[in-house]
């Protein structure tokens, strides 16, 4: 089998076990002979040429139903909406932060009325990530700025980004007096029938000690595309990352008993909460996203504890990041690749033969949701 890989993100590793696999890779990106494409970008992919039960392709068309932070919001609502039209068991959406659209008037006017002078607000471009374009409103005068000023960084050549402002979460759980949050996995193996896996991911934690008044946004972000841009990441990196086991051993030693959430909260309490959350949010899409045998896509799903343990959904990342800058990484990203492919790959085979998908014989670390 052939494979064709677009794209920075990842691309050794991925190159790397296809390769092991005894896959062979081609070069020429108008070659649609191959077997599995792994993009970078949707962009990259000629869904009109795509050839179902033959072919392998890592997103799904309208992801961004659920990983544009405008999309994943009108998803949400429109659920919402749904369920309480049809009176069915209220759905609640308190863990996605209190969310408005700049762009859309009726929502910059909601938005007008709900600010108060000491409330701290965060504004973000709807469709990008790594934390690019993201800035905190502290005043009035930043929040007049936010939604009349045009956000693109040269007008007469970009569209205006569409941006959205979201309650910021000034109280969040510290880890030794450092900001952190949860980036853990949602597979979707096969949308043809349904197979979603979750997977438990890492911490990421800021290098620096919070204090919500810091204009330093290393202090607010926690991502490692923020953090390593400050001088002293490289001799501090290794505490940057944490794995889920790590946080689980502070977590008994530290918050068990002063937050009376007992031990090995992090697998009982937290992780639970995290899955039900990844549920809600494919429940919102499952009857919308396009679906053909042969789409997977794996998402970086982004939360955050605030100090009243409760867990907060802050996004969903189509393409995240798969470097690999420090040990804990090296831990969790290369096995997260090869049985993304392994399930992947095996969902596609037996639907192929029209096999049943579960249960699946190469997963090792994720774990079946629906």
């Amino acid at each position: 089998p052939t494979y064709f890989i677009a794209g920075n993100n990842g691309t050794a590793l991925v190159d790397e076990i296809l390769n092991g696999f005894g896959w062979r890779r081609i070069r020429e990106k108008n070659d649609e002979l191959f077997k599995l494409k792994w993009s970078e970008l949707k962009a990259s992919i000629d869904y009109n040429n795509f050839r179902e039960g033959e072919q392998l392709v890592n997103h799904i068309p309208n992801c961004e139903i659920l990983t544009n932070k405008q999309g994943l919001l009108n998803s949400l609502q429109e659920y919402g909406k749904i369920n309480a039209a049809n009176h069915k068991q209220p759905v609640k959406l308190d863990f996605f932060p209190e969310t408005y659209k700049v762009d859309d008037p009726k929502d910059k006017e909601k938005f007008l009325a709900t600010y108060k002078e000491d409330d701290i607000w965060i504004c973000k471009p709807t469709g990008r990530n790594q934390g690019k374009g993201i800035f905190l409103i502290w005043n009035s005068e930043e929040c007049y700025k936010a939604v009349t000023q045009d956000n693109s960084p040269n007008p007469t050549r970009f569209r205006p980004l569409n941006r959205i402002i979201q309650r910021y979460i000034s109280n969040p759980l510290l880890i030794n007096n450092r900001k952190f949050d949860i980036r853990c996995y949602m597979l979707i193996a096969s949308t043809s029938p349904y197979v979603i896996l979750y997977h438990k991911g890492y911490i990421r934690l800021s290098m620096y000690n919070y204090d919500k008044n810091s204009d330093n946004m290393l202090t607010h972000l926690t991502n490692q595309y923020i953090q390593k841009k400050d001088p002293k990441y490289g001799e501090r990196k290794e505490d940057t990352v944490w794995s889920m086991d790590k946080f689980n051993d502070y977590a008994n030693r530290n918050f068990a008993e002063s937050k009376n959430v007992g031990r090995n909260w992090v697998y009982n309490g937290l992780t639970e909460k995290m899955k039900s959350i990844i549920m809600v949010c494919f429940n919102s899409v499952k009857n919308k996203l396009q679906r053909r045998l042969g789409y997977f896509e794996l998402y970086g799903m982004d939360f955050l504890v605030d100090e009243n343990m409760k867990v907060w959904l802050i996004e969903i990342n189509m393409n995240p990041s798969y470097t690999i800058n420090c040990g804990a990484l090296k831990d969790v990203i290369p096995g997260l690749l090869k049985e993304t492919l392994d399930i992947a790959i095996e969902c596609f085979e037996k639907g192929r033969r029209r096999k049943p998908l579960l249960p699946l014989n190469s997963r090792q670390n994720y774990e079946v949701l629906y």
